[in-house]
């Protein structure tokens, strides 16, 4: 199978650092290569309000710098995993330069690093994003370097199971991997679907598939004790519905949740 490629923005912050170390940790497991991205965000930068050939200069200068601070950053961190050899630097909108690339690259993935600060709100203001509602493949946030490589699967009555399983095997494809599933609830009354229905289900779907897992549970109570008993997990594995705008319980569990979460959508 060739290589997939993930999507990273490199930027001088402490979440890029632990996102590129995570994924470069992870990048074997994956059979992933890691192609850096790099935005210049005109609007941040004291600039000339000339137009025509002084404008395009500036803009050019500053492309030229956003390489520069690329290949500082990739040649400090000194990554054991391979990284593309042509970085790219666009001048625009953060959002919209990412979008963009992800939409034309063919990119398997798209991983961004993120401080973790358990504020949920935050993170439901993440998922409601144009970027994230739009981008075309999964995305990985990564909040925490945990070396572990033991996977969950974390699903609720809303979750696509199927979906989620052709997506996890698109990026999985040939690996031993250690994984478990785990149903979330509130509680176990007067859920239709009964969390042990669904564990059955997920369970014959990745069986069929080749990735039976080491253990199935349900998981049942609030989010802030769910969160903390899955912060063992190297990777939590998710679907959910990101054109919804409500809450939802495993949506919180997430967002207070300090393991790096696969999206699948």
């Amino acid at each position: 199978m060739d290589m997939l490629k993930a999507l990273v923005p490199v930027e001088m912050t402490l979440a890029s650092n632990v996102a590129l170390r995570y994924l470069c940790q992870k990048a074997e497991m994956l059979g992933i290569g890691l192609q850096p991205i790099h935005v210049e965000e005109p609007d941040h930068k004291p600039h000339s309000s000339e137009t025509g050939w002084i404008r395009k200069s500036w803009e050019s200068g500053l492309k030229q710098a956003g390489l520069e601070e690329v290949q500082r950053i990739l040649q400090n961190e000194r990554l054991e995993c391979f990284v593309m050899p042509n970085p790219i630097v666009r001048v625009g909108s953060r959002e919209e330069e990412i979008l963009s690339e992800l939409r034309l690259g063919g990119h398997d993935l798209f991983v961004e690093g993120e401080v973790a600060n358990f504020n949920t709100n935050e993170f439901r203001k993440r998922l409601r994003s144009k970027l994230y509602r739009q981008m075309p493949c999964p995305a990985l946030i990564v909040r925490n370097m945990i070396y572990s490589n033991h996977i969950a699967i974390t699903l609720d009555e809303k979750t696509d199971m199927n979906h989620l399983a052709d997506t996890f095997c698109h990026l999985f494809a040939d690996k031993k991997i250690d994984l478990d599933i785990c149903a979330y609830a509130m509680d176990d009354l007067n859920q239709s679907p009964h969390p042990e229905e669904l564990l059955s289900e997920a369970k014959e779907i990745m069986t069929k598939r080749g990735f039976k897992p080491l253990k199935t549970f349900s998981l049942l109570g609030s989010p802030e004790s769910a969160a903390k008993s899955l912060h063992d997990y190297g990777m939590l594995v998710v679907n959910i519905n990101r054109k919804s705008n409500r809450k939802s319980p495993l949506t919180e569990v997430l967002g207070l949740a300090s393991n790096p979460i696969l999206f699948c959508w």
